[in-house]
């Protein structure tokens, strides 16, 4: 059985639904303007929940249209944004979705997680949408190429942001080690000034809260929640951790997997024998 995305407020069925490539551009542009805004949470749920429903209705978009091309590039377009986010944001998303990232896009993966800049520019500069100048040309001056001017810039906030996280990674990781742990010793782990790494830790407190969706017909409502799987306080020194991880659901995977078997199982019956 084929089923849609999660229900929105943001969008009735009896308008966006009832083209899928509208569909599909609309939570495009959508999960785009999340990550711009830095709600990487509500990115992640929106790219999820679109991949998920173009992996169940895959079959419609094998035909070598226009339209098709199109859903199929912004597709791996939604992937690679989805990637930029997991690695600035990290949460659990649903397996299958993960899985055909994974395997569509594990060298993309693997340089975002060296935290190469230049794979970043490239990832931002494929996936992102085509961007207009609000601000007409001055036709007075010269003839000049202003046509990269928007996407320049749009690049340049979204390395902004990049770059104020390029630590919080590898902070990230060494917090998973350890239950409490000296700032001299831990900052001396980075190489860095015990001044420098307390700025860096209240980054990544300020980085891992975000504005998620709730409830509401905006978009744009929410509320303050972190979104980091490991919490912590500085006591004097001294950095106590504590790990927020939610255990993993396997039922989902299961019934999942037991759908799968059922219609796999009803196809067979249904052929001729």
């Amino acid at each position: 059985m084929i089923r849609r995305p999660p229900r929105s407020t943001l969008f009735p069925y009896t308008t966006l639904f009832r083209s899928p490539a509208c569909q599909i551009t609309t939570y495009y542009y959508v999960g785009f303007d999340y990550l711009m805004m830095r709600r990487y949470a509500d990115a992640i749920r929106t790219f999820s929940n679109i991949l998920l429903y173009i992996q169940r209705t895959e079959q419609m978009f094998q035909y070598r249209t226009f339209q098709c091309d199109q859903i199929n590039k912004q597709t791996d377009q939604m992937y690679t944004l989805l990637a930029i986010c997991l690695l600035l944001h990290p949460q659990r998303i649903d397996e299958s979705v993960y899985s055909k990232l994974s395997e569509k896009h594990n060298n993309k993966i693997m340089r975002l997680q060296r935290l190469e800049e230049a794979e970043f520019q490239n990832s931002f500069c494929y996936a992102c949408p085509k961007f207009l100048s609000p601000v007409p040309p001055d036709y007075d001056a010269p003839a000049l190429d202003y046509h990269m001017d928007p996407l320049t810039l749009q690049l340049q906030v979204f390395m902004d942001e990049v770059r104020q996280q390029i630590i919080l990674p590898t902070i990230r990781s060494y917090l998973k080690l350890y239950t409490t742990m000296p700032i001299t010793k831990l900052a001396a782990f980075l190489d860095m000034k015990e001044d420098a790494f307390r700025t860096c830790l209240l980054c990544f407190k300020h980085k891992m809260k975000n504005i998620v969706w709730t409830k509401g017909t905006s978009g744009l409502e929410g509320e303050f929640q972190s979104g980091s799987e490991v919490d912590f306080y500085i006591n004097k020194d001294m950095i106590h951790i504590a790990d927020t991880k939610v255990a993993r659901r396997y039922g989902d995977y299961f019934i999942r997997q037991i759908h799968k078997f059922e219609e796999l199982n009803a196809s067979l019956k249904a052929l001729p024998v």
